[in-house]
């Protein structure tokens, strides 16, 4: 699997890893009402999942020599 490939997995896994975490309580998965330290957690390791997503889909490649 290419490195550009990988990026949009991690995109979209991070993506979707955030979008369930924040609309939790609206999806009936969450355990309270209003967003929790775990909810919390879960988005920005989701964030952080598609933000190296986007560096290895965007990054320039190694030039050789």
């Amino acid at each position: 699997m290419s490195k550009k490939m990988l990026g949009v997995v991690f995109i979209i896994l991070g993506v979707i890893v955030l979008m369930v975490s924040l609309a939790a309580d609206a999806l009936g998965i969450g355990t309270r009402t209003g967003i929790g330290w775990k909810q919390i957690l879960a988005a920005v390791i989701g964030a952080l999942v598609a933000l190296d997503g986007v560096f290895l889909v965007f990054r320039n490649p190694e030039k050789k020599k």
